[in-house]
């Protein structure tokens, strides 16, 4: 029989298995969504809902008012009767639409959208960082291509020839855009532009430089131009001898079909050469700007130039002083200053390129000689093209655009506040920030295409001189000497020489000197904008001075020309110098150059200052200012600050995503960029984390059977045979079960090995594995694939494919296998074996303190004594530190005598007694002189000192050093009590100044422990030194802080303040110990017993009462009396041992003439057995002390 139970079960089963066929009948039967957007009369909440649940569907969301989407209930008791109705055919919508409160309702069907975003699958697209920025997080803007292509703009039209060595036209990436008109060979006066091929590759920066602006798109090759439709030439000229002819030749080829010329060459950068264009090529140049692309002028692009490191300046670069050349520097991929960067007042703009030597930048990516792509263009020369690139598509988006146009749109596009180490820039009269090292900024090209878009011509270009002045004056050495012209040609009633709004100003100068590298060059505008014309130049030894240099500034770009310019001519040598003559050329609008260009540009204010909206404020919304933060709504995209108001932007940053609205919304906290906040919508991942393409989620460790690719930062799957992989998916690391590892691949056995062994392909047979491993792919102690878990294992954890002891720091051990740390850095205590966290400044640790890091964050650099820290030292250098482990930049010393270097054998800057030669420094020494490590090993002392045991010492007293020029002893500076030097080179300090041993200064200890200029931190005992600038203090308690500020101060004091203290001091302890002793004394003669007590009674009894508490106070007013020999004060801690719970009630029997009674609670009765009597009033119900004879004390406390 079945009971009742059993049919319960079995009607529940067939009610289940009903159920399940007719859902899965329903999905068979209709391809109909379940989900239906209805509108209703009334609100969602209550009509929606309600029609809803009578149709079986339950409200979703509400999408509008009176729009709900819903979707079907299963659990409604309608929902039967609704899927009836849909297996007989019947449309759901067509239900709904029959109820009153439902005027609408359509099915929501899947559509397709493609993406319009850039994924090109060009192989190397996405390692170039400079056209998208999502590759690595950091806070920087890359170059906004993307941005003109967005706008429409590709090239399209625009012509770019590169003057170089050849080109290499029939590479796969070029050919498609490659311009035989744009082309010729200057060297072999033929059509073919061909480069010479040789082992060494001499030839390739042509071919290089022409990839960064016209590589193909989506052709599966190398990389993508700049400006991808662009069509691109090459001149080759320079695999040859270069001519004045040549260049103009070059110049000059095919200027009605040419629009860009781009040239990254120019004078050699040694810091010696002053040199520019001939004759020829200066009339190339204007022919050019005069009668190119139909009269709208040709452009010239320029490098700068790459004499950075030999202290070289573009001043000198007559190319670069040209008014007719677009000069453009570079900075790295983290907006630093490369060490090749020359600098100087010419530089219109900045493109990116390579970063320093030993750093962890990245270069420039492009095609390469033999049908190869390179990721390792350097210089100026990769920054050039770049800029060609941009300029190229501006032409597309207006081609009536002049060559003056485009120097305006560079000026109003580019952004100084880009480049972070961007400091030093100048802001002019106008409010343009520009200088020396980065021109007006990062060149913007979708900025710049959306200006040119609207673009009206400039006013035509009109120039004014000054008339030459001739002082014919000598500065003399270590001066400096001002010169001023007031300029009032350029108000002249002849249009063609009235300039109101300047753009470019030419100073020429001869000048003298007997060595010319020591001489700087300063201009003053009437504005009271300062350009530096020419820096000091440390290599430019030559007596031959300038002969009329035209010396050029663009720094002083909108502002007016009328009023006093000043020169100020500096001689920073121990050589005289003489300013022969100088005189002004300044290049101009006679009109307000941007007054007609759209009203985003207002016209001028009353002061006669251009006045602008920013470019990214909707102009037609007034008032708006000219910083993104000034806007009433945005052009494009708005970014919410935390003070909630919002600033205007032409691409969202990194970190956020343009919602529908326009408003760029944070992402997921593990991405860097996003399609939206999901945690599984990221297209790339912060520092420390990488893609996983196949969830777009970011991790920190990759899964098993993916590998790292750390450039890329993702997750790239394994082959399916590898069990792991390393930096490329077919190189195993460990394989699957029954494959063995050779040749970095997985084969499958010839015959099966045991657990412990991996079979031997060469030998045909099985091998043990390595001690440490259990199971392995092969011999090595890296092949492991287990290891031995019994307890008596040594190496029992798996990590990174070997067994070991204990996991490495960042690593933390789950389920026997060391994985990486994916939370807070931490360290295990080797003797607690607990885990502690680390500092906060730390990737990786071996404790808890700041100094105790062993790998630093990427935007840190670990330092020799374990700190983390921004940038190196003096004396240190930047390098890469990699093990399985981590990765991090640690900053490594420079040899001796060099003060600051790009790596080790690459010092840029040496001490002072020290010398550069071919990049390393060596003891600067005279042919009197021996070159010796130390003052214990000199052969023959220099004039003002005298040999003794050995060791030159000085002629001078301890506060002086001897001149060599006057031939006396003259005093050091403030604070030095030795120096050998002058200026502040000191050796010894006046107490209590410390010495910093890297300055040579004298400095006075920090208060704090925050580090200023004007101190330094000192040790705690004095010793006249400053601690190393990266040991920091211990931070001490708010007492110790307060004693180390006294002891500070009374150091600053002067020494009769110190000697009044001291007395001071003195007198108020012997003052103060009298007192303390007189107290004692007092306190002790009070509670010292009468000589004369008898002894005590040994007929002592004990009574031990239950409460201490309830004591009278007139106890206190009454006596006892009884016999003792001594008593003890008792302390509080022994009182309360004694009488926690129990007072002790004493009781003997007294003679008859001293028997007295207690009235209350505590009762103490004594026998004397002596004739005198003692009267005690001590023993008291107090808390503070309590007498009682001392055999009761010993006969209590004795256990």
């Amino acid at each position: 029989m079945v009971n009742l139970t059993d049919n319960s079960i079995l009607i529940c089963y067939c009610l289940l298995i009903y159920y399940y066929f007719a859902i899965a009948s329903s999905f068979i039967l209709t391809d109909k969504p379940n989900t239906i957007v209805i509108e209703v009369n009334g609100d969602c909440l209550t009509v929606g809902a309600y029609v809803a649940h009578l149709h079986g569907y339950r409200v979703v969301r509400e999408i509008f008012p009176s729009f709900c989407e819903v979707e079907e209930n299963p659990l409604s008791e309608h929902h039967q009767r609704h899927r009836r109705a849909v297996l007989n055919g019947e449309d759901p919508v067509d239900i709904l639409q029959r109820h009153k409160d439902i005027s609408w309702a359509e099915h929501q069907v899947r559509k397709i959208r493609q993406k319009r975003e850039y994924v090109w699958n060009d192989p190397q697209w996405p390692r170039m960082w400079y056209l998208q920025r999502n590759e690595h997080t950091v806070s920087l803007p890359d170059l906004n291509v993307t941005g003109a292509w967005l706008l429409g703009y590709t090239g399209h039209g625009s012509v770019v020839t590169f003057l170089d060595d050849g080109l290499e036209y029939d590479h796969p990436d070029l050919k498609a855009n490659y311009d035989e008109e744009a082309s010729y060979d200057i060297n072999d006066n033929d059509a073919d532009p061909s480069p010479r091929y040789d082992p060494s590759n001499e030839n390739k920066h042509g071919t290089r430089c022409a990839g960064e602006v016209a590589a193909m798109v989506n052709n599966s090759i190398c990389g993508v131009g700049a400006a991808y439709h662009a069509k691109v030439g090459g001149i080759r000229m320079l695999d040859g001898d270069v001519t004045d002819s040549v260049e103009a030749r070059s110049l000059s080829h095919r200027p009605d079909h040419v629009d860009i010329y781009s040239a990254s060459w120019g004078p050699d950068d040694n810091g010696v050469v002053v040199d520019g264009p001939g004759r020829l090529a200066k009339k190339a140049f204007e022919d050019g700007a005069q009668k190119g692309r139909g009269g709208k002028g040709s452009i010239f692009v320029w490098a700068s130039g790459n004499g950075g490191r030999q202290f070289d300046s573009c001043a000198c670069d007559g190319y670069i002083n040209s008014i007719y050349t677009i000069s453009i520097s570079a900075t790295t991929e983290r907006g630093e200053k490369p060490w090749y960067l020359e600098e100087c007042s010419a530089t219109l703009a900045s493109a990116y390129s390579s970063g320093n030597v030993g750093g962890v930048e990245h270069d420039i990516l492009t095609t390469d000689l033999r049908h190869e792509c390179t990721e390792k263009h350097t210089g100026t020369s990769a920054a050039a093209p770049l800029a060609a690139a941009i300029i190229a598509l501006a032409l597309e988006a207006n081609p009536n655009l002049t060559w003056r146009d485009v120097m305006h749109l560079v000026v109003l596009s580019s952004r100084p506040l880009a480049i972070p180490s961007n400091k030093d820039y100048v802001t002019n009269a106008v409010g343009f920030n520009v200088s020396s090292k980065f021109g007006f900024g990062l060149m913007d090209a979708g900025l710049m295409t959306w200006y040119a878009e609207k673009w009206i011509n400039v006013p035509p270009m009109v120039s004014c001189s000054s008339v030459p002045v001739e002082p014919s004056l000598y500065v003399a050495p270590n001066q400096q000497n001002f010169f001023e012209v007031n300029v009032l040609n350029c108000k002249n009633s002849d249009a063609t020489q009235e300039v109101n709004f300047i753009e470019q100003v030419q100073i020429f100068v001869s000048l003298s000197a007997d060595r010319r590298g020591d001489i700087e060059l300063y201009l003053y505008s009437p504005s009271g904008t300062k350009s530096q014309l020419l820096p000091r130049r440390q290599k430019d030894s030559s007596n031959k001075g300038f002969q009329d240099w035209p010396f050029l500034t663009v720094q002083v770009w909108g502002e007016s020309p009328h009023g006093l310019w000043k020169l100020e001519v500096v001689n920073t040598g121990s050589g005289s110098a003489r300013l022969i003559s100088w005189r002004l050329v300044i290049h101009g609008t006679k009109e307000y150059p941007w007054l007609s260009r759209s009203t985003t540009l207002s016209p001028l204010s009353s002061d006669g200052l251009p006045h602008s909206c920013h470019p990214e404020c909707k102009s037609d919304l007034q008032p708006c200012g000219p910083s993104e933060l000034d806007c009433v709504d945005c052009r494009h995209y708005k970014q919410i600050l935390p003070d909630q108001k919002f600033r205007c932007l032409a691409v969202c940053p990194d970190d956020t995503y343009p919602s529908s609205n326009t408003t760029c919304l944070p992402c997921h906290t593990n991405c860097a960029t996003c399609r939206s906040s999901s945690e599984t919508s990221c297209i790339s991942c912060k520092v420390d984390k990488y893609l996983v393409h196949d969830t777009m989620t970011c991790i920190q460790t990759c899964p098993e059977a993916y590998y790292i690719d750390k450039k890329l930062r993702k997750c790239v799957r394994c082959k399916s045979d590898c069990l792991s992989c390393d930096n490329e998916p077919s190189q195993c690391t460990s394989c699957s079960d029954g494959y063995t590892l050779k040749d970095g691949g997985c084969l499958k056995a010839a015959k099966a090995c045991e657990s412990t062994n991996y079979y031997d392909f060469d030998a045909n047979k099985c091998r043990w594995c390595d001690s440490r491993c259990l199971t392995c792919n092969g011999p090595g102690s890296d092949q492991c694939t287990s290891c031995n878990q019994e307890a008596n294992s040594k190496y029992r954890y798996i990590q990174q494919h070997s067994c070991v002891k204990t996991c490495s720091p960042g690593y933390v051990l789950i389920n026997n296998k060391c994985e990486k740390n994916a939370g807070k850095p931490f360290y295990i205590d080797q003797k607690t074996h607990q885990s502690h966290s680390c500092h906060s400044s730390c990737l990786l640790c071996n404790g808890s303190k700041p100094n105790h890091c062993i790998a630093c964050a990427n935007n840190k650099i670990l330092a020799h004594d374990g700190y983390c820290i921004d940038n190196c030292p003096e004396g240190y250098y930047v390098e890469k530190a990699e093990t399985l482990s981590y990765t991090t930049n640690t900053c490594r010393s420079c040899q001796h005598g060099c003060t600051s270097c790009t790596d080790k054998s690459t010092c840029k800057q040496c001490d002072w007694n020290y010398e550069i030669k071919n990049d390393q420094c060596y003891p600067r020494c005279g042919t009197e002189y021996v070159s010796s490590s130390t003052e214990l090993d000199c052969k023959t002392c220099t004039e003002g000192f005298t040999m003794i045991n050995n060791k030159c010492i000085s002629d001078c007293l301890n506060d002086a050093y001897y001149c060599k020029v006057d031939k006396v002893c003259k005093l050091c500076s403030e604070n030095c009590l030795q120096c050998l030097y002058p200026g502040t080179y000191c050796r010894d300090c006046v107490y209590p100044m410390a010495l910093n041993m890297f300055t040579h200064r004298c400095l006075s200890c920090c208060l704090t422990n925050i580090t200023d200029e004007n101190c330094c931190q000192c040790p705690q005992s004095y010793d006249g030194l400053c601690l190393h600038p990266l040991v920091k203090p211990e931070i001490s308690s708010d007492i110790l802080s307060v004693l180390t500020k006294i002891q500070n101060k009374f150091k600053t004091l002067d020494h009769t303040f110190q000697t009044i203290i001291f007395i001071c001091l003195l007198i108020f302890i012997f003052v103060f110990s009298i007192c303390s002793i007189c107290l004692l004394y007092r306190l002790f003669s009070k509670r010292l017993p009468s000589k004369h007590i008898a002894n005590h009674s040994s007929n002592i009894q004990y009574k031990m009462l239950n409460n201490n508490d309830d004591i009278d106070e007139d106890d206190n007013e009454e006596q006892e009396c009884f016999s003792a020999d001594k008593y003890e004060i008792l302390n509080n801690d022994n009182r309360r041992k004694l009488l926690k719970h129990n007072v002790i009630e004493l009781k003997s029997t007294s003679n008859a003439n001293n028997k007295e009674q207690h009235s209350d609670d505590l009762s103490m009765k004594s026998t004397l057995t002596d004739s005198s009597n003692l009267t005690i009033d001590m023993l008291k119900s107090t808390k503070n002390n309590v007498l009682v004879p001392t055999e009761s004390i010993i006969s209590i406390n004795s256990r």
